[in-house]
């Protein structure tokens, strides 16, 4: 076997997506009736660590947009510093790639200590981990062993359990979702045609931006959550200082640090164009992704968007750190679970 390398995990990872989040949609569904069952009714907290973090912002929205739940989703980290001392008639969803994550196992704790009745539930990666334990329901995903420390399909494959569990949940509420759940299972193949679509301007755009050192990118609605993996996954393997934003909320206070040429990738930009304008207008370097633009996605329902965004930032993370030297599958600082 010869040497590995740089980056030959992660983009291995980014390409295996489409079967992952198939398997997932197809043997995470009597799981995700079970949970739905548990938490209907309930006012649900939703957290985890990272990117596991930003999959628990996706499923709160989809769960208050599709299915109508009262949410919250707080990091791991911070967690048991928010928890009211009444825990009745709540449910607590936790997401960890790996179940080890010590922030996500010490808020389980907490919230099994203020509400010993109510529901605590693992969204992981790993059967036998210890957040599968110490919890009540569990929906594996099924993305296979991920090698790179930057996640990419367990993040995918999470982002699917969670509008899986969104319209179990729906149905169960009565609600009309039969065309979402129509739309859901053509996922994995506009997942695919994502990676087709984005796999050349992604590697254009790295020559465009990997030599700046700060950049910004832009979500709104379901894409806000994505802003914050896409900025995430920029810094973890490229080392550039990328922060996510909400689109508007750039503009209180973040737009002062846009120079000429700063990079500011906008996520379905048409619903943006305000700020792209002012981004503009300030000599900044307005990156458009979308339906058209830079990088141009297949069309899907809005609410399942942010599967699709994420593939050309992880595909753009790869080719900024590869240009720069780096391997993006094992950044030195890094580990794959943090457990102290």
């Amino acid at each position: 076997m010869g040497e590995k390398k740089p980056g030959q995990y992660m983009i291995s990872e980014i390409m295996e997506q489409p079967d992952a989040i198939r398997r997932t949609l197809s043997e995470a569904q009597e799981e995700a009736r079970e949970v739905a069952l548990a938490i209907m009714n309930r006012f649900v907290y939703t957290t985890g660590s990272g990117s596991s973090y930003h999959a628990s912002l996706v499923l709160g929205r989809t769960l208050m947009r599709i299915s109508g739940s009262r949410v919250i989703s707080i990091p791991a980290s911070e967690l048991p510093d928010w928890l009211p001392s009444d825990l009745s008639d709540s449910a607590l969803v936790a997401f960890s790639q790996s179940g080890e994550s010590k922030d996500v196992l010490t808020a389980v704790d907490s919230f099994r200590k203020l509400g010993p009745g109510s529901p605590v539930v693992a969204v992981t990666n790993t059967p036998e981990s210890t957040l599968t334990m110490v919890s009540d329901h569990i929906i594996l995903t099924r993305a296979g062993v991920e090698r790179a420390v930057a996640a990419t399909k367990t993040y995918t494959a999470q982002l699917a359990v969670s509008f899986v569990l969104s319209l179990e949940l729906a149905l169960l509420n009565g609600r009309k979702v039969e065309p979402l759940v129509k739309e859901l299972w053509t996922i994995p193949g506009k997942v695919r045609g994502s990676i087709e679509m984005s796999r050349s301007p992604a590697r254009d755009l790295a020559r465009r931006l990997y030599k700046r050192p700060v950049g910004f990118v832009l979500g709104r609605g379901p894409n806000y959550p994505t802003a914050l993996e896409a900025a995430l996954k920029l810094r973890e393997t490229s080392n550039l200082h990328y922060v996510g934003y909400a689109a508007r909320e750039f503009l209180h206070g973040p737009i002062q640090l846009v120079d000429r040429g700063t990079p500011v990738i906008f996520l379905g930009w048409r619903e943006n164009e305000e700020v792209v304008r002012r981004v503009s207008s300030l000599g900044g370097d307005p990156v458009l992704v979308g339906e058209e633009g830079d990088i141009i996605l297949p069309s899907t329902n809005y609410e399942f968007t942010p599967i699709l965004m994420v593939v050309p930032m992880q595909l753009l993370s790869y080719e900024v750190s590869i240009l720069r030297g780096l391997d993006p599958d094992k950044p030195e600082k890094l580990s794959k679970v943090v457990r102290e």
